[in-house]
C-alpha cells in the first residue's frame, strides 16, 4: 500500500510534457548547411512539422526565382520563396519519420526523417534507396 502511495505521489511531481509542447521546439527558422538558406518550420495543422523556403541568396538562385528543375512540368512556375521543403511526418522514436524533403536543386523529393538534437540543432536526413545523408541545421534566433 505504501509503495502505491509513493508511486502515485511521484507521478504527480514528474512534469508531463505533451506532444504539442515537445514539438513546439522544432518550429521556427533554421539555416541549412549546403546553401545557407533559411527554412521556416511550422505546424502542418496536425502537430507535425512542415517547412517552406524563406530565404536563399541571389548567388545560389543564380537568377532562377522559380522551381525550374521540378520533375513535374506543371510545378516549374512556383516561386522558390515559399516553396514547400518538407512535410508528411509522423512522430516516432524521439523524432519524426515517414516524411519527405524536397531539393529544388534537383527538382526531386526524397523520403526523410528529422531529429531535434537540441533546441538549436535539427538533424535532417534524406534518403535515396538505402543511401541516406544527414545535415545538421542551426536555429536562427
Amino acid at each position: 500500500m505504501l509503495l502505491r502511495f509513493i508511486i502515485a505521489l511521484a507521478s504527480l511531481t514528474v512534469p508531463k510534457i505533451s506532444i504539442a509542447q515537445e514539438v513546439d521546439t522544432i518550429f521556427g527558422k533554421w539555416r541549412t548547411v549546403q546553401h545557407d538558406a533559411v527554412v521556416s518550420v511550422v505546424d502542418c495543422g496536425d502537430v507535425s512539422p512542415c517547412a517552406t523556403l524563406s530565404w536563399v541568396s541571389e548567388e545560389i538562385m543564380n537568377g532562377a526565382s522559380r522551381d525550374i528543375r521540378n520533375r513535374s512540368q506543371d510545378l516549374r512556375d512556383r516561386p522558390l520563396i515559399g516553396l514547400p521543403i518538407f512535410g508528411g511526418f509522423h512522430r516516432e522514436d524521439g523524432g519524426w519519420s515517414g516524411g519527405w524533403i524536397y531539393n529544388p536543386e534537383y527538382g526531386r523529393a526524397y523520403p526523410a526523417r528529422l531529429q531535434l538534437m537540441s533546441e538549436s540543432e535539427l538533424r535532417v536526413t534524406g534518403c535515396l534507396g538505402s543511401l541516406c545523408l544527414s545535415q545538421t541545421w542551426r536555429r536562427i534566433q
